[in-house]
């Protein structure tokens, strides 16, 4: 199922993405999707935890517009994922990402012949308590060691 939201890109980002979906032929969602989710892969950025969510700065001029984007379910969670696990705005996350991934997304992109339009292979939510504290498992994939059998333990419902 497809889900429509909007994004407040600024001009420069969005002129930015328009002129690599013209190079790859594809549509400014699925640019805009394939730029999330190689800032994801990004093994550099790393969790931020205790703080507020970082927007991008103002802009005096207001070159500031509303971008309709169109996700699968699966997209949409892992853009808010990625907004609650590093503490930046979808906005922000994309602004970086078109600047520093943008080319590589492009040469990738003619030198397959293919745009990214997989679906994620796995997603694996877990909640189990250890100890009195609640931990949660998120996993974008399959992992490559299997995962402790205990995450997997059923949660009686009236301790939800």
């Amino acid at each position: 199922m497809a889900i429509d939201t909007t994004l407040y890109v600024h001009e420069t980002t969005i002129e930015l993405i328009d002129s690599a979906c013209a190079i790859m032929g594809c549509s400014r969602s699925r640019a805009i999707v394939m730029l999330f989710r190689r800032a994801m892969a990004d093994r550099r950025k790393r969790p931020n935890t205790g703080s507020a969510i970082r927007y991008q700065r103002r802009d005096a001029l207001r070159r500031w517009r509303t971008v309709h984007v169109r996700f699968r379910e699966d997209e949409a969670d892992y853009v808010k994922d990625m907004r609650n696990f590093f503490k930046l705005s979808d906005s922000l996350i994309l602004a970086q990402a078109a600047r520093q991934y943008l080319d590589d997304v492009v040469k990738q992109s003619c030198r397959d012949g293919k745009n990214d339009n997989y679906r994620f292979p796995n997603y694996i939510l877990a909640r189990y308590i250890e100890d009195g504290l609640t931990c949660w498992l998120v996993c974008w994939g399959i992992p490559q060691s299997p995962l402790p059998r205990t995450l997997f333990r059923p949660i009686a419902r009236d301790k939800i």
